[in-house]
């Protein structure tokens, strides 16, 4: 008796694996940062790593998103030839993820048409879905949540053959020394090398989907992956791109025939947060349940679901005094201690002894421009007050609007943007998840919206050099803070308030109120930007 695919089965698991990819981290994941934080070499690294590892595990015991941006749903039903595969397959797909997403409280990123209508779909539809027949009786779907901020530091070279194995090592780490910042390290590097210019992507994509530091099959391409991992974390980039080690926690490479003439190259950049899951739908000829692919996801997230204890990440009322219960859970990127207007946070994971403290400027917003001249580079705040959601569109109706009017929209003269598009209110918290997109994208309407009176900015990742000499020249500074940790970050929310732009969606113009909110300082009003002298610090 032939074994068919359903298109009901197919539904049903892509449903269910959004669900677990979206709020736990992959166990493979969290171990490699368990690995990573036992070897910090630094606090700031300790300080970063224990928060990626907190949020792991507020947003699994919370079931709120690990990052607010739940990406685009990528769906690969890989079936052995032997199996029947009716080609309405993918029919009811686009159904769970809308399902999928308006259940579990998840942020619609998918827009209508990428050029001609770039209007939200609102249900995080379509998926993007491909069918892959390999040998044998049984049939398995991998699913991937996959952010737009890693997907757009990722790339495809078409080099010329003689660049060999040299040239794909330089477009390896010319694509994580330039994009790193914007992809939220530790990453996992995905590369693909063959087949042809449509095709490489694939491979690259397919790679991610690999046991985080699992061996590749051929001793040559595992050879060719450890040195290269090598090579990437001894660029210095470290955890959220602020120096150290590691940059990345695996590199897995997937290669395929191609033409005499051609040597195709991608690489696909997957971040801290990587969320994928892999079920297996028939086995040998025979159907699996609905309740056998259930338990699947459960085994395979069983171990991410209680997370190892991390750092007691607390805010303390005074350095002397013990916290109360209901100040012991107020989770910040580090542990503040109070003294005269300002605080120190510290890391100390269970089994290491307490790393020296930082000093940590507790900043009330709006921010005058006394205030942040007392800041360098590098600088760690806990900011309180409020802030304005903006990200790319609501940039472009703001810099139109000065032209047309002379003045900032919606009286934002003096006020701080935090470049984030939030996940809907879950967990009793105004918002599920709430992070930092990628700065750069800002960076054609910053310099003017800073002149015109924008004195601060909150995001992830380097600016260009006209926002440096515009911090320098206004007096502004650029915050970053740690990109993968939404879960946590939410909770230094207090509220929510849409103020205008609705219908962009998550991209609405929106004022938070933040207490204790953990950033850096990227950018001072001296010109001195911390990403940059992380980069040159760690070039060879």
């Amino acid at each position: 008796m032939e074994t068919i695919i359903t298109k009901e089965t197919v539904a049903r698991a892509v449903e269910a694996a959004i669900g677990r990819c979206a709020c736990q981290l992959r166990p493979d994941m969290l171990r490699a940062l368990e690995e990573a934080r036992a070897g910090a070499g630094s606090p700031r690294e300790g300080r970063v790593l224990d928060t990626l590892r907190e949020n792991a595990a507020i947003a699994a015991g919370d079931r709120v998103p690990l990052c607010q941006d739940t990406g685009t749903v990528w769906v690969c039903l890989e079936v052995g030839q032997q199996l029947t595969v009716p080609g309405n397959v993918f029919s009811l797909v686009d159904s769970a993820v809308a399902r999928a997403y308006e259940g579990g409280r998840l942020r619609m990123s998918v827009l209508r048409d990428a050029l001609f209508n770039r209007t939200n779909t609102a249900d995080n539809t379509p998926a993007f879905c491909e069918l892959k027949l390999v040998p044998g009786a049984s049939a398995k779907v991998h699913v991937l949540l996959k952010g737009g901020g890693s997907d757009n530091a990722s790339r495809v070279v078409m080099l010329p053959p003689g660049a060999g194995q040299e040239g794909v090592r330089r477009v390896v780490l010319d694509c994580v020394r330039e994009k790193a910042a914007n992809a939220c390290p530790p990453l996992v590097v995905g590369v693909g090398v063959g087949a042809t210019f449509d095709k490489v992507a694939g491979l690259a994509k397919h790679a991610l989907l690999r046991e985080a530091g699992s061996e590749a099959p051929r001793p040559e391409a595992a050879a060719f992956e450890k040195n290269l991992l090598e090579e990437v974390n001894a660029l210095g980039i470290g955890p959220a791109a602020l120096g150290g080690s590691p940059t990345a926690v695996a590199v897995h490479l997937e290669t395929a025939p191609c033409h005499i003439a051609a040597l195709p190259v991608a690489v696909n950049i997957g971040c801290s947060a990587m969320r994928s899951a892999s079920v297996m739908l028939v086995e040998d000829g025979r159907a699996l349940t609905d309740a056998e692919v259930a338990a699947q996801l459960e085994a395979a997230f069983a171990a991410g679901a209680a997370p190892t204890e991390t750092a007691c990440c607390t805010l303390a009322p005074a350095a002397s005094a013990a916290p109360s219960g209901d100040e012991a859970d107020a989770s910040i990127a580090g542990r503040a201690d109070v003294a005269s207007g300002t605080g120190a946070i510290s890391a100390s994971p269970a089994g290491k002894a307490a790393e020296e403290d930082t000093a940590a400027h507790r900043m009330q917003l709006p921010l005058s421009k006394e205030d942040l001249a007392s800041l360098s580079a590098g600088d760690e705040v806990l900011l309180s007050g409020p802030v304005y959601t903006m990200r790319d569109a609501g940039h472009s109706r703001a810099l139109a609007h000065l032209e047309e009017t002379g003045r900032l929209p919606f009286d934002l003269e003096g006020q701080t943007l935090f470049y984030a598009g939030p996940t809907p209110a879950a967990a009793g918290r105004p918002l599920g998840s709430v992070g930092p997109t990628t700065a750069s994208r800002m960076d054609f309407a910053t310099p003017a919206l800073m002149e015109a009176g924008i004195v601060a900015s909150i995001g992830k990742g380097k600016r260009a050099p006209e926002v440096t000499d515009a911090c320098k020249a206004t007096g502004g500074v650029y915050f970053c803070t740690i990109g993968g940790a939404a879960a946590l970050l939410a909770k230094h929310v207090t509220k929510s308030e849409l103020i205008g732009w609705e219908d962009l969606g998550t991209e609405a113009l929106r004022r938070l109120e933040l207490e204790d909110f953990p950033a850096f300082v990227a950018t001072d009003p001296h010109g001195r930007d911390l990403y940059r002298e992380v980069e040159t610090k760690g070039q060879p």
